[in-house]
């Protein structure tokens, strides 16, 4: 099967529960009350009924224990987004990292887990703008090309693994860039602590289509 092209399966399939909602565009304080009180098959109908529409300009994007608001999203390529990642944890550190085809063999025990959680790197070969880092506690360029808006210091730039802003209980970072032409399905998540963030669903899933 083509990972590209199609829905995932297995573990990398999303885990639609009471905390997780699919919406695109939609106020956080919608997206929130459903997905704090929501079934899953309402959380479903929500979708069908509102759709994912191409997200473009900025975009919110709130990191919670243990998931993301919003999950899915849907990108095209050629259009300048402006992302905005907010940690809204009180007592935990998230990051977020885009790839496809995870790193299965490190997915399955704890210990020592490979810092690279995705085969493919998405923001490999990309370039993206940073701005006004709050609370960072680490951020891996990896092969992005990444300019920094301000010193250096307060984006605590570090080496080894995947593209990924880590961030403090209430940090937040700006990321501004083209949508690269890399169409298809690709995944977000955090890693923080081995995998255990994402093994209790903090990931989602982006479409990019065509230009």
């Amino acid at each position: 099967m083509d990972v590209e092209n199609h829905e995932p399966t297995g573990i990398l399939q999303q885990q639609w529960n009471r905390r997780q909602v699919i919406w695109g565009g939609v106020g956080v304080t919608a997206a929130a009350l459903i997905s704090l009180f929501a079934k899953p098959e309402i959380v479903s109908l929500a979708r069908n009924l509102v759709g994912s529409p191409v997200s473009s300009g900025k975009i919110n994007l709130y990191q919670f224990d243990y998931y993301y608001i919003p999950n899915y999203m849907t990108w095209r390529v050629g259009d300048k987004l402006e992302v905005t990642l907010q940690n809204q944890s009180h007592t935990h550190w998230h990051e977020w990292t885009i790839g496809r085809k995870l790193n299965m063999d490190y997915f399955q025990g704890f210990g020592y887990m490979d810092a690279d959680a995705w085969a493919i790197d998405f923001w490999d070969g990309v370039d993206v703008t940073l701005s006004d880092p709050y609370k960072i506690d680490n951020f891996v360029p990896n092969k992005a090309h990444v300019t920094y808006v301000g010193p250096k210091g307060p984006y605590q730039i570090t080496t080894g693994g995947d593209f990924s802003p880590t961030l403090q209980p209430g940090g937040s970072l700006k990321l501004t860039f083209t949508v690269p032409n890399k169409p298809g399905l690709w995944h977000f998540g955090c890693f923080v602590q081995e995998f255990i963030h994402y093994r209790d669903g903090m990931q989602g899933l982006i479409n990019i289509l065509p230009a």
